[in-house]
């Protein structure tokens, strides 16, 4: 039983693992598949042959290509092979790496399928023999050694490379052709078909089904009745004839002319618009044309824009002749697409908003009064004589040694050139043109009739911004003006006060103060004398009084010593006030509660004035054993309290009295300040005052 799995589980993966057969099996392997190199043994016909390591073959169901190390140079297109190899995902079918290679006979071609473009772009019949049918539009040399044919299928044009010269096969263009080629492409490296096009090996290939007309045969017709509708689409793919004058021409092969054949009789009728009597060209061929040439040319219709033009035109005939003018337009008939592909001016003066140079020319931006015109100048434009209908003596646009186009923005300007229409809209079964944009031959195109004004958009920007410059610069200069003169005006003010204060602590010191020392020597003298004892109290009480007076005087005149932008902190200037007390005074104690803030030092001043003066009235009026100076911060409120022991106070005395001016000060101090002031008392309980400042 063991033994008969094995070889069931052998027999599955060789079935697994079995050889592809058929063309299609193998096109029908993904990348991935085609990467793990699975067997392959095909037996076909070789259609086309690209080098000696590179064919292609196909059997009943399809195509393939064939991959050979080293290469094969027997072999010919017809012979009957038979190849085994393994799969490669190839650019964008896989193939067949081969790693051996049979000639097994010769045999007819498959048959060609017959294919349109929708089959050639999808890549449906990739690497097979295809049939196709169209009409030769150009024939030229693509190398050394092959040509180019450009097949027109089904409104399409695609490319037919033939490894042959272009001479040895005349009378193809304008003819009816049945080329039986290679289906093949450009791959892009995403796998992806990116155009398609066709092989074949030689002209046996390219038959005429039916040939080119004679040149004097081909239809002359007027470029208004170009792709109208006549009941014959076969005739709609050949080529026609029209005659005109030149009206541009550029050296990429881009002729612009006026034509000079007679519309038909039924335009005017039939159509509710006019109709442009003018047609763009794309020559086959490089040919020296100028304005006012007439010529005779046979090209294919093509709609390549808003108006029908001529793609892969001939000259047959050219003459000579004066240079045409241009139409004058109004704006609003340059819009419309009236005159698509004709040579026009415009009746009115435009400005310049802007210009810049692109990888293929010059592009003008244009206000013709409130519409936006866009301009464009090759960098290959015409050089050749124009006509105008402006003054000669104008100037025009030009180019400079740096290649810049010299032209000033906010110039007046009239201009002359092509009109294209860009892009259309459909209304209803109608076509109608969006934007026109103007090609212009050259500088020459381009006549300056005012220059830019000095004050365009740029300069005035600029000078408004200097302005601006220049007058925040003024108010910065103004502003640290005031700051300096605030200043100046604060150290004056300062000094002022400070010489004030010592102007009169000098002459406190020199006056009063030197009065009480010879008082209180006088009464130091009249102590040695005999006298009773009631007249030795009274002068020891005058003398105390004395000295009490004296050293309210000392300090008075050290407080106006001190300047008061000094930065003292309060809890030093309580502190330095209670130690300069008389040795016989009261007994004062500084408390703090909490942690005191830095104060600034007009505040700082005033609330010591205030417990100076607070103190001093304890002093002279309360005999008070004890005097309580208390600092507190809670709640972002100072509040700071002078409390005595004495017997109280009257309070109608901090209402303010005559000859009693300390309680009114300290309302003053606290106004400056915006502190508040109470006096508390009770007789027998001693008197309180308390000053609260909100921080």
């Amino acid at each position: 039983m063991l033994f008969l799995l094995v070889i069931s589980l052998l027999s599955g993966s060789s079935e697994a693992r079995a050889d592809l057969t058929t063309a299609l099996a193998l096109r029908s392997l993904t990348a991935e598949q085609a990467r793990e190199k699975t067997p392959v043994s095909l037996q076909g016909t070789i259609i086309f042959i690209d080098s000696p390591g590179t064919a292609f073959m196909q059997d009943e169901t399809a195509g393939a290509h064939i991959h050979m190390k080293p290469g094969r140079s027997d072999l010919r297109i017809g012979d009957r092979i038979k190849v085994e190899g393994v799969t490669m995902p190839g650019l964008f079918l896989p193939g067949v790496d081969v790693s051996n290679l049979e000639i097994i006979g010769r045999g007819a071609l498959p048959a060609a399928i017959p294919a349109s473009h929708n089959d050639l772009t999808t890549g449906r019949f990739h690497y097979q023999r295809v049939s196709v049918e169209g009409i030769g539009r150009t024939l030229a040399p693509l190398d050394e050694n092959r040509s180019l044919l450009r097949l027109a299928t089904g409104g399409r044009v695609i490319e037919v490379r033939v490894d042959a010269l272009p001479e040895s096969a005349p009378g193809l263009v304008d003819a009816r052709l049945r080329v039986t080629a290679l289906a093949a492409g450009g791959i892009n490296d995403r796998r992806q078909l990116v155009f398609p096009y066709l092989r074949v090996t030689d002209w046996s290939n390219v038959a005429i089904v039916s040939p080119a007309r004679p040149e004097n045969e081909v239809p002359l017709i007027s470029v208004t009745n170009l792709l109208r509708f006549t009941g014959k689409p076969d005739e709609a793919a050949q080529s026609v004839r029209v005659q005109g004058i030149v009206l541009a021409a550029f050296p990429d092969g881009r002729v612009f002319a006026r034509d000079q054949t007679p519309p038909p009789s039924d335009v005017s009728s039939q159509d509710t618009a006019p109709v442009s009597a003018a047609v763009s060209i794309r020559l086959d061929l490089q040919y020296q044309l100028n304005p006012g040439d007439a010529f005779d040319a046979a090209g294919f219709p093509i709609m390549e824009g808003f108006t029908a033009s001529l793609a892969d035109a001939r000259l047959l005939s050219v003459e000579s002749g004066p240079a045409p003018k241009p139409l004058i337009v109004a704006t609003s008939a340059f819009m419309d697409g009236t005159h698509d592909a004709d040579l026009v001016m415009l009746d009115r003066p435009v400005t310049l908003l802007d210009h810049f140079r692109t990888a293929d020319g010059y592009e003008l931006r244009l206000n013709a009064y409130g519409t936006a015109i866009r301009a464009f100048m090759p960098r290959d434009f015409f050089v050749g004589s124009i006509s105008s209908h402006l003054p000669s003596d104008l100037p025009s646009a030009s180019i400079d040694s740096d290649g810049n186009l010299t032209l000033q923005k906010g110039a007046t300007l009239g201009v002359t050139g092509i009109c294209l229409v860009e892009s259309s809209s459909d209304k209803g079964f109608r076509s109608f043109p969006d934007r026109a944009s103007l090609l212009l031959r050259g500088p020459h195109d381009v006549v300056v009739i005012n220059a830019a004004p000095f004050w365009n958009m740029r300069r005035l920007i600029i000078a408004v911004s200097t302005l601006g410059g220049i007058v925040l610069l003024s108010l910065v200069w103004i502003a640290a003006l005031r700051r300096r003169v605030t200043s100046l005006q604060a150290r004056i003010v300062h000094q002022a006060t400070l010489d004030e204060r010592q102007r009169i602590a000098r002459e406190f010191h020199d006056t009063l103060e030197q009065e009480l020392a010879g008082l209180s020597l006088r009464m130091d003298a009249a102590a040695t004398r005999q006298m009773d004892e009631k007249a030795r109290a009274l002068l020891k009480t005058s003398r105390s009084l004395v000295s009490r007076v004296q050293a309210e005087a000392r300090n008075l005149v050290a407080d106006l010593r001190d300047e008061p932008g000094e930065n003292v902190s309060l809890v030093s200037a309580l502190q330095a006030l209670a130690q300069r007390q008389p040795p016989n005074a009261p007994a004062v104690h500084v408390e703090l509660e909490g942690s005191p803030p830095a104060l600034p030092p007009h505040i700082t001043h005033h609330l010591r004035m205030i417990a100076q003066e607070a103190l001093t009235n304890a002093l002279k009026h309360a005999q008070a054993r004890h005097i309580t100076l208390r600092l507190g911060t809670s709640g972002g409120i100072v509040t700071l309290t002078i409390a005595d022991d004495g017997p109280g106070l009257d309070p109608s005395i901090t209402e303010g009295k005559p000859g009693h001016f300390g309680c009114m000060g300290i309302r003053e101090r606290c106004r400056k300040i915006n502190a508040n002031v109470e006096w508390q008392t009770q007789p027998g309980h001693g008197t309180t005052v308390s000053v609260t400042l909100p921080l």
